[in-house]
C-alpha cells in the first residue's frame, strides 16, 4: 500500500475507514496467530481446535504457541491448524511470564499481521478474518475482539473436546451464553466512548483482554510487549502504541469464549494493588497512577527541550531553573548544543570559543532530570508530550501544568503560546500518527489537521520573554526564583516605550538592586569575621 493510500484517522474517530463485510472479500495479507501458553494442555487443546475453524484463508494463516516453562511441557495435539509451532521459552529467554512467551512468539512471528491469543481463548470461526479486513486498510490499527468469560470451575460447565470443538456446527453452541458473564470493565469504556469513536487520550485503557491484533510493522514499532512486565503489561503495551499513532477499534465480529474467570474478576483487589507501582514507572497516563509514590519515574509526562548552543549562561539558566521548579514535575529536559566538541585540551579558560556551553554544561550535568543531547529530536517517545522551548521563555510556576491540561481538556495534539519565539507542546501521538501519512505539509498543520491545535498568549499560558532582559539582571534574578513565580518578577518586556513598562523596570530594577546591595552587605561582612 503506498503511503498516499493510508486514511488519515482524526484522533480515534476511525468512523471514516470503510472495511469489506465478512466472507465478501479477498484476504492478501499473511496472519501469525501468537500464543503464550503455560500448563493447562486441556485448554490449549480446545484453543488449536478453535484455530482449524477459521474463515481466514488456511494458506495466509500459521500459529506460533510459546510454552513459558511448563511441567510437564506442553505438547501440540493431533487437531490444530497445518502450520503450527511449539517453541521453547527459556530456549529464547531468561525472562518468564505472560508477556515475555508473547513477545517471543510475536518476534518468532512472520506474518503480516500479529494476532494475539491467551492460551484459554476459544475463538470464533470469524475472529481472524474480522480483525484481519481492518488491517489491509489500516496500518496503524489495533483490533480488539471481544469475550465472554465462561466459570471453568469443577461442576460448573461440561469441558468439550477438540474432536466436538472442531466439528460442531457452531461454536456459539458450545457453552450457555446467559450463563456467561462479558467483560464488564471493557464493555463500560466502549458504551460511553461510542466504542472509542469519541474517546479521548485514554483509550489506550481499552486494550486489555488478551485478544488483539495489528501488524507486525506497529508491533515492533512500539517496541512490543515488555518481557519483564509480569502482569498489566497489555496495559503499558498499548499506552506505546497510542504514543507511536495507533487507532484503537473494538470489533464486534471477532468473538471469543473465555475459559475461566479472569483474575481481575477474582482479585481486582490485589491485582491494582500488584500493578500500580509497575505501570506508574512507565505510564504517565492516567495521571492518578502517579499521585502516590516517588517523584520521578522511567518515563516523564513532558519531555522539555532547549536549544541552548551560542546562548548565554545566564539566559539558559533564567529558562531551564524555572521549568524544573515548576508546579508540575513529571518533566525532563534535554539541552540541545554541541557537547561532543567540548574537549579538556589546555588553552586559555576564559577565552575558550565553547565558554559557554561549558559552563552551562557544569551547572547541569549532574541533575537527573537534566540530559545534554546533541541533535533536536524529532519526538520524545515514550514520553507523552515534547515541549519545545525557546530559550527566551521564562515559565511561571504553574504554566507547564496550563499547557498540559489545556492539551488533554481539548484532545488537541499541539498547544502553542504565541510570542517571537512560540512555546510549542506536540502530544507524542499526534507526532507518531502523521508519520503513517505521506504528509507534504508543515508539521503543525499536519497534527492540527488529525489531532487540533489550541493557542495561548503569553498571559494566559503564564510565559514571559526573557530575550530584552538585560543578563546581569537575569543572573541576580535567579535567586528569586527559588521563592517566587517568575511572572511576579519578570515583566513581559522591559522596553521603557511607556509610563507602564517604565515603571515595572524602574521596580525591577530597583528590587535587583536593591538584592545585590544586600548580598554585597554580606560578603563584607563575612571578610571581616
Amino acid at each position: 500500500m503506498s503511503a498516499h493510500a493510508v486514511p488519515r484517522v482524526v484522533r480515534n474517530d476511525w468512523s471514516s475507514v470503510s472495511v469489506p463485510e465478512l466472507g465478501a472479500w479477498t484476504p492478501t495479507m499473511t496472519v501469525t496467530v501468537v500464543v503464550p501458553a503455560y500448563n493447562n494442555q486441556e485448554k490449549l487443546d480446545v484453543v488449536l481446535a478453535a484455530l482449524t475453524r477459521q474463515t481466514y484463508p488456511a494458506h495466509l494463516l500459521d500459529v506460533v504457541v510459546v510454552d513459558d516453562g511448563s511441567q510437564p511441557p506442553l505438547h501440540l495435539p493431533g487437531i490444530r491448524p497445518e502450520r503450527t509451532r511449539l517453541l521453547w521459552g527459556p530456549d529464547y529467554s531468561t525472562s518468564w511470564g505472560c508477556s515475555n512467551a508473547g513477545d517471543i512468539a510475536a518476534r518468532a512471528a512472520e506474518g503480516d499481521i500479529i494476532q494475539r491469543l491467551d492460551s484459554d481463548m476459544l475463538v470464533y470461526p470469524e475472529h481472524v478474518e474480522a480483525q484481519a479486513r481492518w488491517h489491509h486498510v489500516l496500518p496503524y490499527a489495533v483490533t480488539l475482539g471481544t469475550k465472554r468469560m465462561i466459570d471453568t470451575a469443577p461442576g460448573s460447565v461440561s469441558w468439550p473436546t477438540p474432536e466436538k470443538v472442531a466439528s460442531i456446527r457452531s461454536i456459539h453452541d458450545l457453552f450457555d451464553y446467559a450463563a456467561s458473564e462479558p467483560h464488564d470493565y471493557i464493555e463500560k469504556i466502549l458504551r460511553g466512548t461510542d466504542d472509542l469513536r469519541a474517546g479521548d487520550h485514554l483509550n489506550f485503557m481499552a486494550h486489555v483482554g488478551a485478544t488483539w491484533a495489528m501488524r507486525r510493522d506497529l508491533y515492533h514499532l512500539s517496541g512490543g510487549t515488555d518481557n519483564l512486565l509480569r502482569l498489566g503489561e497489555d496495559n503499558e503495551f498499548a499506552y506505546r502504541l497510542h504514543q507511536v499513532g495507533a487507532v484503537f477499534i473494538p470489533e464486534w465480529e471477532a468473538r471469543s469464549w473465555h475459559l475461566g474467570l479472569t483474575h481481575m474478576m477474582q482479585q481486582a483487589a490485589q491485582l491494582r494493588r500488584y500493578n500500580r507501582p509497575f505501570l506508574a514507572e512507565q505510564m504517565p497516563y492516567p495521571r492518578w497512577l502517579r499521585k502516590v509514590g516517588g517523584s520521578a519515574w522511567k518515563v516523564p509526562l513532558v519531555t522539555a527541550v532547549v536549544e541552548v548552543d551560542g546562548q548565554p549562561l545566564e539566559l539558559v539558566r533564567a529558562c531551564v531553573d524555572a521549568l524544573l521548579r515548576g508546579s508540575e514535575q513529571d518533566l525532563r529536559v534535554r539541552l540541545v548544543g554541541r557537547w561532543d566538541e567540548l574537549t579538556e585540551e589546555r588553552q586559555s579558560v576564559l577565552r575558550d570559543p565553547l565558554l559557554e556551553l561549558r559552563l552551562i554544561g557544569a551547572t547541569y550535568r549532574s541533575d537527573p532530570r537534566v540530559s545534554l543531547v546533541t541533535d533536536v529530536p524529532e519526538s520524545v517517545f515514550p514520553s507523552a508530550h515534547l515541549l519545545e522551548v525557546p530559550v527566551t521563555a521564562g515559565f511561571s510556576r504553574s504554566a507547564l501544568g496550563r499547557l498540559v491540561d489545556e492539551a488533554d481538556q481539548h484532545q488537541v495534539g499541539l498547544v502553542e503560546v504565541a510570542g517571537p519565539a512560540p512555546v510549542r507542546l506536540w502530544r507524542t501521538a499526534a507526532l507518531g500518527r502523521i508519520a503513517w501519512f505521506d504528509v507534504g505539509a508543515p508539521r503543525a498543520q499536519a497534527v492540527t489537521e488529525v489531532y487540533g491545535a489550541r493557542t495561548l498568549t503569553a498571559a494566559e499560558a503564564g510565559v514571559s520573554d526573557l530575550s530584552a532582559v538585560p543578563l546581569e539582571l537575569l543572573d541576580e534574578g535567579v535567586a528569586g526564583l527559588k521563592q517566587s513565580d517568575p511572572g511576579k518578577w519578570l515583566p513581559a518586556t522591559v522596553q521603557v516605550g511607556g509610563l507602564r513598562s517604565l515603571a515595572q523596570a524602574t521596580a525591577l530594577v530597583g528590587r535587583l538592586s536593591a538584592a545585590r546591595a544586600k548580598a554585597k552587605i554580606r560578603r563584607l561582612s563575612v571578610r571581616r569575621k
